[in-house]
């Protein structure tokens, strides 16, 4: 009796080992980093291509886990019922105060013990260490893995047909997700900074290109009030005069109206006309304007830039009025923030904290800037393509032209025009609400 005892335990404890094979093969291969295992797989390892394979199916991968740790289960459960609960209940019936309830105390004795060990040596320690080797244990699982998902596909591809019948018989669509979202790969930046894996800057770069696609050319555009531009019947010394206080080395020129642009002037080319042509008509150089509406995404703008070989864009409206314009240099800043060159002179910051804790923001700065280094609530949906600048959202939010001293509110931050540039707002103070005077002001209008 007890040689068939042992036998019958060492057999539970042999089930409960492969419990944690399974339980291991699957926290690895799901948490393994592709790139690692790409690379080992590109080296000639074979586990590591078989890893691959294995997390590119994880239906049919999890499925295999899933028939196993339910085998294994169900086995245990007869063995530790057949072996543990009858000799365990004859024992406890030899005691004089339990021996009433020998059949129930051994039952939930077993019960405990088999969940016990099972949770420790089949789950946690498994789990544990796959996860701290997540890529080691992968490659050590995948030949078994691979072997048992062969075995199983019969009976993984039933199970997987019942499973999706039955969320048709419920009203749910069977569909795929993607692997990877943007707000994956935001979370996991995130993560990486706080490990200091990642830099500040890597970071800052890698959720600028997410959110690139997203920005519209509205958002990042010169406004028209801000063109430098060049008169069609302007003199040559007039030309070179506009280039050398601007410091642009490309400008549009037109005739009659801003609206009526007839194409773009190079610095280069001027330069070349002056010093190597008799001719003085800067006209004939001139290059043909690309333009692109207020509402186009970056990502297409600057493939449109490539494919054309440009740098910079006329920007229209609806109307086909030109409604400010848009460099090459506006996209990339958009990717790695501001660039100054050896013609940028050194600015008056637009954003600038003061002591009290309030923040003096320049009108024409970006809401987005000014959102995240302050942390304005985001622009609402129904409000999306109609300002782009904080000048923009206070004119926007007040639906006249403002003034000096007036104040809205947005969410917790109050904003008051402080200074006025003819009919353009030039600063705005914005500062932070506390927690008592948003709640008194709420408690005044609950009142009325």
């Amino acid at each position: 009796m007890s040689g068939r005892l042992g036998f019958e335990l060492l057999v539970i404890f042999l089930l409960m080992v492969a419990n944690g094979f399974f339980a291991a093969s699957e926290i690895a291969t799901v948490s393994a980093r592709r790139g690692r295992l790409q690379q080992q797989a590109e080296a000639g390892k074979k586990r590591a291509q078989q890893a691959l394979e294995l997390a590119e199916e994880p239906d049919r991968f999890l499925a295999t886990v899933q028939v196993g740790i339910t085998l294994i289960s169900t086995l245990a459960a007869a063995f530790s019922g057949a072996s543990l609960s009858v000799p365990l209940a004859n024992w406890l019936r030899t005691l004089p105060v339990v021996g009433a309830y020998a059949d129930s105390l051994a039952l939930a004795i077993d019960v405990l013990l088999i969940t016990y060990f099972t949770l420790v040596i089949g789950e946690l320690a498994p789990k544990r260490l796959a996860l701290q080797h997540a890529e080691s244990v992968a490659c050590a699982a995948a030949p078994v893995m691979t072997l048992l998902s062969r075995i199983a596909r019969p009976v993984v591809g039933l199970l997987t047909l019942s499973t999706n019948l039955l969320l048709r018989l419920l009203g749910q669509r069977v569909e795929a997700q993607p692997e990877v979202t943007e707000e994956d790969i935001v979370y996991l930046t995130h993560e990486g900074f706080t490990s200091g894996a990642v830099e500040r800057e890597e970071e800052e770069f890698i959720r600028r290109a997410l959110h690139f696609a997203d920005r519209t050319v509205r958002e990042v555009m010169r406004p028209r009030s801000e063109i430098v531009a060049i008169e069609a019947s302007a003199s040559l010394q007039e030309v070179a005069r506009v280039f050398r206080e601007s410091g642009y080395s490309r400008l549009p020129v037109y005739r009659g109206t801003i609206d009526n642009i007839l194409g773009i002037l190079h610095a280069k080319d001027l330069l070349y006309m002056l010093t190597g042509s008799s001719s003085r008509d800067y006209l004939r150089l001139l290059r043909t304007p690309i333009f692109a509406l207020e509402q186009h995404h970056l990502d297409d703008l600057l493939r449109r830039f490539k494919r054309e070989r440009a740098q910079i864009a006329i920007v229209i409206d609806e109307y086909s009025q030109v409604s400010g314009l848009v460099t090459m240099e506006d996209l990339l800043e958009e990717l790695v923030g501001e660039i100054q060159d050896e013609y940028d002179v050194d600015e008056e910051r637009s954003i600038v904290q003061r002591e009290d804790g309030s923040w003096l923001v320049d009108g024409l700065e970006s809401y987005e800037t000014v959102r995240e280094q302050i942390g304005l609530p985001p622009i609402p949906e129904e409000e999306r393509g109609q300002y782009s600048s904080i000048a923009g959202l206070v004119q926007a939010h007040l639906d006249r032209i403002p003034q000096e001293g007036d104040r809205l509110t947005l969410g917790n931050f109050e904003l008051e025009v402080v200074d006025m540039d003819g009919r353009r707002v030039d600063k705005v103070l914005i500062r932070q609400r506390d927690a008592g005077t948003q709640a008194s002001e709420d408690e005044r209008q609950t009142s009325v």
